[in-house]
């Protein structure tokens, strides 16, 4: 049982339909898939996109009870007892500062300056892509609709 009230634990993995809506939504749209070498047959794939999203009430918050519902209650329990390191907060606001524009009812709210890796799946290859997905954030040249600072994620256990 959580520790923390009100919290929802699920180990659900991505739906088919939120795959199908990141990639038909996200935009601009990058991403590199890996085949093996003898049936070309699919062992990863990852795609990354300049962070959007369509909540007016949308935050970051890292230090907030919330941002830790869907830790293991053991890892929950670690972060309530100090035993676990996170961020201090600082890292939110630098986020919450950060330049966005847009609407939610349009084109959703556009954060130019944080990339979001907005699917990745891999058979023993998802460093090597989150690697190269970074290593082509890095060097990819500034301009009016991207020059990011930071690289965001939603992780699940799956």
């Amino acid at each position: 049982a959580s520790s923390i009230p009100n919290c929802k634990r699920t180990s659900k993995p991505l739906s088919l339909e939120y795959i199908a809506d990141r990639l038909d939504i996200d935009d601009p749209l990058w991403g590199y898939f890996v085949r093996d070498d003898e049936h070309a047959r699919l062992q990863g794939f990852i795609t990354f996109t300049t962070f959007t999203n369509w909540q007016r009430s949308f935050r970051w918050d890292s230090i907030s009870d919330t941002a830790f519902c869907y830790d293991s209650p053991e890892l929950a329990q670690q972060t309530l007892e100090g035993k676990r390191a996170c961020d201090d907060g600082s890292l939110a606001v630098e986020l919450q500062q950060s330049v966005r524009c847009g609407d939610v009812y349009n084109e959703g709210i556009i954060w130019p300056r944080i990339a979001e890796i907005s699917l990745l799946g891999g058979l023993g290859c998802g460093k090597a892509l989150l690697s190269r997905a970074i290593d082509k954030l890095e060097t990819m040249k500034p301009n009016s609709l991207h020059n990011y600072d930071y690289v965001v994620l939603q992780a699940t256990e799956n």
